[in-house]
């Protein structure tokens, strides 16, 4: 298995010049960039993915999102992170950035997008070791599914910090 590289970060979101791995800690005021990104369809619809067993937060519904790599901007992460995941493809006009959020106890800063997308048209192809099951929910009705045990808790927190936000890019549309 290759081993995940990432850029280092300060609480700015400013490159440091070294970089930093995967399951190695992360020194005191260094970060990396998370990306997650909330597929929403035509009819308010947001896509959510399950997790696989051996993952941490097993068999948890999330939405979809990820570390980025070494070299990659958030937009190109999220892309990466979404075709992935899902087989869902993008391209950076269709992210629509919504929040910048940082963990200081989880030392990365997460970088939150919705793309719009047409579930007609949509083939979901779920990633072999990361996902094993999707659905669509209706915007009300994920908002209520996020409050159950089913749902990752740190995913829920961030969202329900920025719902407001989410709420105006839905209906900006």
């Amino acid at each position: 298995m290759v081993r995940e590289i990432w850029d280092a970060y300060d609480k700015d979101g400013n490159k440091l010049g070294f970089d930093q791995y995967r399951d190695e800690p992360i020194p005191e005021g260094i970060y990396h960039i998370v990306v997650e990104i909330y597929a929403i369809t035509e009819n308010n619809e947001v896509l959510i993915t399950q997790r696989h067993k051996n993952k941490p937060w097993a068999l948890k519904w999330e939405v979809t999102g990820g570390s980025i790599l070494k070299g990659e901007t958030p937009e190109q992460g999220a892309i990466r992170e979404l075709k992935e995941e899902t087989g869902i493809e993008v391209t950076v006009s269709d992210l629509k950035f919504v929040y910048s959020y940082i963990y200081k106890n989880i030392p990365s800063i997460y970088k939150c997008f919705v793309v719009f997308i047409d579930k007609e048209t949509t083939k979901i192809q779920l990633q072999e070791g990361e996902t094993i099951d999707y659905r669509y929910l209706s915007y009300n009705g994920f908002k209520q599914f996020i409050q159950t045990d089913d749902y990752v808790d740190l995913v829920r927190e961030r969202f329900c910090v920025h719902e407001k936000l989410f709420d105006t890019v839905i209906n900006q549309r």
